[in-house]
């Protein structure tokens, strides 16, 4: 299992050297995951392991969750998550998020990649104007 790990770990540095970064400058341990910017995208990286199998999250924080006007967004975000392919929205700690989850087993570089791309490209897409609707951008 351990040798598992260190294959998918490989696998995300490779991915994150392919941003133009350092994997290690990126690791963040106190939340056990890398973060870095893509476009205008604040993007985070995990591996979560669930009963042995190893699952690689890729997340950006959208905006936080208003007081007001909840519904509405929750709305907006479900006929979103209709649209897209690949990526969905979720709530975590007050904030909505754009993620992709996977299981690692059987995850090649170019499909993780083109997971990457894609979160940081729909964030890109869809933060300013969920923003401007809903309020404040995660800082």
């Amino acid at each position: 299992m351990k040798a598992k790990l260190e294959e998918y770990q490989a696998l995300i540095e490779n991915l994150v050297r392919s941003a133009g970064l350092e994997p290690g400058q990126c690791y963040n341990a106190d939340q056990g995951c890398w973060q870095f910017s893509k476009g205008a995208a604040d993007i985070f990286i995990s591996m979560i392991e669930i009963a042995g199998e190893y699952y690689v999250n890729i997340a950006a924080p959208i905006v936080a969750i208003p007081a007001r006007g909840r519904e509405d967004l929750y709305e907006r975000l479900l006929l979103e998550n209709g649209r897209r392919i690949a990526v969905k929205f979720s709530l975590r700690d007050e904030l909505v998020w754009l993620e992709v989850n996977r299981e690692m087993s059987g995850l090649g570089f170019d499909e993780l990649k083109r997971s990457l791309v894609r979160v940081a490209e729909v964030a890109d897409e869809l933060t300013p104007a969920l923003v401007a609707a809903y309020g404040e951008e995660d800082a």
